[in-house]
């Protein structure tokens, strides 16, 4: 009986020295917690870069394909575009671009600076509406087309094939939205009168408010438009004396003599408003996009402190803008509240401003908390059908021979 007792007492004894070898002591413990810690972190950092990879492909890719169906429908229309009247006296066959500048937000100041094109094109829509086929022939009751078929027996009076077309940027009004732009297009049926789109135009210096308007594209950034004709070869260059047109007026007698958005290069003067055979029409039109992913969906850098209204290089501060110098060349073109500015660089906490009130805008006063924003940009060169050049001969002053 001893000697069981005995082995009893050294069997145990081996087993608490073998449970005691395979225990970890309180530092062990801390040091394997740590590392697995830092590889958890490791995969979670990997898994986070490709994971914020994809979310930026998914939503370029979404951007990329709703611009393309903005420019394709543009372009399809631009194509249809139209040069001849048949009527009489001062031409209802225009196409006019103008610089709108309206206040953006109540503080009595025009910050909102933007084109706006109208043109006249083919009414493509009769091919696939019945009521439109009919215009003309529906008696009393028939009103102009402006964009809505509510009913299939919908009377519209004659419309001659042709429609205007205005597309109207407008800024979004939306808390969250400052900067941004509402592209909106309006149409009207018959073309010319006191109620066409180019008299109510003429007769404001912003929207189309008597003209319903139906909204194309939001978080858009810039809507730009610019023309080519026979004497621009840079087709490359900026809308400027150097290059595409950035307004149009086919009569002549509306916009001042000038440059850029200034004015138009081919301007005549008032006389030349009701004289048809002296309208010009460009061979090509270039559409500029660029488009901003919703606000909430991807990081927004803020101005730090207030930014004056001067021309000159100026370095500013920023709150969130690491994202900015990963941009390259798509960060040196940023928008500030309503005014674009080229950078010459940014290492995410500051901005070099080299050139202010880019694209027709002009350089303002931005307080601090204004969103420095940033899109992707896409462009369309649309060829037109309705080119026109000058038909008649004219002297060096630019009076008819």
């Amino acid at each position: 009986m001893a000697r069981l007792l005995a082995r009893s007492d050294r069997g145990r004894a081996r087993g608490a020295g073998m449970t005691s070898a395979a225990g970890m002591t309180l530092v062990e413990l801390l040091a394997a917690m740590a590392i697995f810690l830092g590889l958890a972190g490791m995969v979670l950092q990997v898994l986070g870069g490709g994971l914020d990879l994809w979310t930026s492909g998914e939503r370029g890719r979404d951007e990329s394909e709703q611009s393309a169906a903005l420019l394709d429908r543009l372009a399809g229309e631009l194509r249809h575009a139209a040069a001849n009247d048949g009527g009489d006296g001062e031409p209802r066959v225009r196409m006019y671009c103008d610089l709108i500048a309206l206040d953006a937000d109540g503080d009595s100041t025009r910050d909102f600076q933007a084109q706006r094109l109208l043109f006249v094109r083919q009414l493509t829509e009769e091919r696939a509406h019945p009521p439109l086929r009919r215009a003309g022939t529906g008696g009393t009751g028939a009103v102009p087309f402006t964009g809505a078929i509510e009913s299939p027996d919908a009377k519209f009076m004659a419309t001659e094939g042709l429609v205007e077309q205005a597309l109207v940027p407008q800024p979004d009004p939306r808390p969250g939205y400052e900067g941004r732009i509402v592209l909106w297009r309006a149409l009207q049926s018959p073309i010319g009168g006191p109620e066409s789109l180019f008299a109510q135009a003429q007769a404001d210096d912003g929207g189309l408010a008597r003209a319903p308007l139906e909204p194309l594209a939001e978080n858009v950034l810039y809507f730009g438009v610019a023309f080519i004709d026979d004497t621009v070869a840079d087709l490359a260059a900026a809308p400027d004396a150097r290059g595409p047109l950035a307004l149009w007026d086919s009569t002549r007698g509306l916009l001042p003599s000038g440059e850029g958005y200034t004015g138009f290069r081919h301007a005549r003067g008032p006389a030349s408003l009701p004289i048809a055979d002296d309208d010009v029409f460009p061979t090509a039109v270039r559409l500029t996009l660029v488009v901003a992913p919703p606000p909430g969906e991807a990081p927004v850098a803020e101005l730090a402190g207030d930014v004056p209204a001067s021309t000159g290089a100026l370095r500013v501060d920023l709150l969130n803008g690491r994202y900015l110098a990963r941009l390259g060349e798509q960060g040196r073109i940023l928008k500030l509240g309503h005014e674009w500015v080229e950078v010459a660089e940014s290492d995410g906490t500051s901005l070099l401003l080299i050139k202010r009130g880019l694209w027709g805008t002009t350089p303002s006063i931005h307080l601090a908390g204004t969103k420095v924003l940033n899109g992707r940009r896409f462009e369309r060169t649309v060829s037109l059908s309705c080119a026109r050049g000058d038909l008649l001969p004219r002297d060096d002053r630019g009076e008819r021979r």
